[in-house]
């Protein structure tokens, strides 16, 4: 499909659709294994980089400047192999998350599936002590930290992960409520989700169903999101399941040209790629890889060391590649699909692109066989990995986190299996 993408020859709807149901499938062969994380980003990337745009060149659903800003052929000539290739590369290990068998190894054996159901009748928990050890660690630690505010999402997910499998992650829920921002709590759903869809085995028809259902939700999401936020702006309480039967019912103002052009706006990455492929090296020159040295650099050095290292937020990227304003409030990004592009162009991003997916399998396999000698560190999985799952985040966040949070993972995993105490 990426060669047919470069080359041109077949309609991109055409190939853009045979890439996405790829992706589904392989996401749903995984999930009932694991954190099927891989797959994840390869889904997101798909999403947000091919359908996307494919929506917004096809319909009239386009919202205000957000638009593509070169042709069809121009960009999917790129996008396409780009994409292909990433995932491709990406998933070429067969890494993967085999929680069952990890968390049969916790008492430093594996047991049979015999064996485990009667280990649970008798202890009334399918989750192992080492298990249970790091969610009493992690509740606790939370719940001080929610107290002085500075608890990160993160360490929620992965309290979450340990205590939550068989209980709501309701400190996720309240927070994302109370402030309107659902991105966070979108993604860590969806991670703590799959910890608990794991535990048993699910015929292909209930993992799409569930995936359809999924996807309704995350409209249903989108397209209310801002009404949301108005309300908590204008000091209402708003309720969330209220606006979603208002909004998405027939009739709902879900289904009106504005909504439906915000939502596919939403999905659609590709405007902001789009806007890097009409600005460099027109009026930019080609970056020749020096974002990328950067961001490398960045994850490696220190701040209080390189006090100018680039700042998280994307902005300085964002006005230098595309030539678009956006306020120093804004968060955005031009995704590692449009850093590609601004160093190296075409050829050279889809190389650079195929490198990325390689170098994210490696890391990945890596950490799945420490997780084999070390069961409980898949709670931490999700902590390494965060950024690299989004597909608008650019490669200084992403390697910052793979740096950092890979150093915080293994080292308070380490703590916590050796330096606290057992009992």
């Amino acid at each position: 499909m990426g060669f047919l993408g470069f080359g041109q020859f077949v309609p991109n709807a055409m190939t853009v659709t045979v890439i996405a149901v790829v992706m589904v499938f392989e996401f749903q062969k995984r999930l009932d294994q694991g954190v099927p994380l891989l797959q994840l980003t390869g889904l997101i990337a798909v999403l947000q980089w091919l359908v996307g745009p494919v929506l917004n060149y096809s319909t009239d659903y386009v919202y205000g400047r957000y638009s593509m800003y070169v042709t069809e052929d121009e960009y999917f000539r790129f996008a396409i192999p780009a994409t292909a290739f990433y995932v491709t590369l990406m998933l070429s290990t067969g890494a993967s998350v085999r929680q069952k068998t990890c968390f049969s190894k916790c008492h430093g054996k594996t047991f049979s599936d015999r064996n485990c159901s009667e280990r649970r009748s008798v202890r009334g928990d399918s989750r192992c002590p080492q298990v249970r050890r790091h969610g009493r660690i992690f509740c606790t630690f939370c719940h001080s930290c929610d107290t002085s505010g500075r608890c990160t999402s993160c360490f929620r997910g992965i309290r979450c992960g340990c205590c939550s499998l068989q209980q709501p992650a309701s400190p996720l829920v309240s927070t994302s409520l109370g402030s309107g921002m659902f991105h966070d709590l979108i993604l860590w759903l969806a991670i703590l989700f799959c910890f608990w869809f794991a535990q048993r085995q699910w015929s292909v028809p209930a993992k799409l169903t569930l995936l359809l259902l999924a996807a309704i939700s995350l409209f249903s999401i989108q397209v209310i999101k801002q009404e949301y936020r108005d309300q908590i702006r204008r000091g209402q309480s708003p309720n969330i399941v209220s606006l979603i039967y208002e909004y998405v019912t027939p009739g709902g103002q879900a289904w009106e040209t504005d909504a439906l052009s915000l939502a596919v706006t939403r999905l659609n990455q590709g405007w902001i790629i789009s806007a890097v492929m009409m600005h460099v090296p027109v009026d930019e020159p080609f970056a020749e890889g020096e974002t990328v040295r950067d961001a490398i650099l960045s994850a490696l050095i220190p701040r209080f060391v390189w006090a100018d290292k680039a700042m998280a937020g994307g902005r300085e990227n964002f006005r230098r590649f595309t030539g678009l304003e956006i306020q120093n409030e804004t968060s955005m990004g031009i995704s590692p699909l449009g850093e590609a592009y601004a160093n190296f162009g075409v050829n050279g991003g889809i190389l650079l692109m195929t490198a990325f997916g390689a170098t994210f399998a490696a890391i990945y396999f890596g950490v799945l066989k420490y997780a084999l000698k070390h069961p409980t560190f898949l709670f931490w999985i999700p902590l390494i990995f965060y950024q690299a799952i989004k597909a608008e985040t650019e490669l200084v966040v992403v390697f910052n986190q793979l740096a950092k949070g890979g150093l915080i993972a293994f080292s308070c995993h380490y703590l916590t299996m050796h330096a606290l105490p057992r009992k």
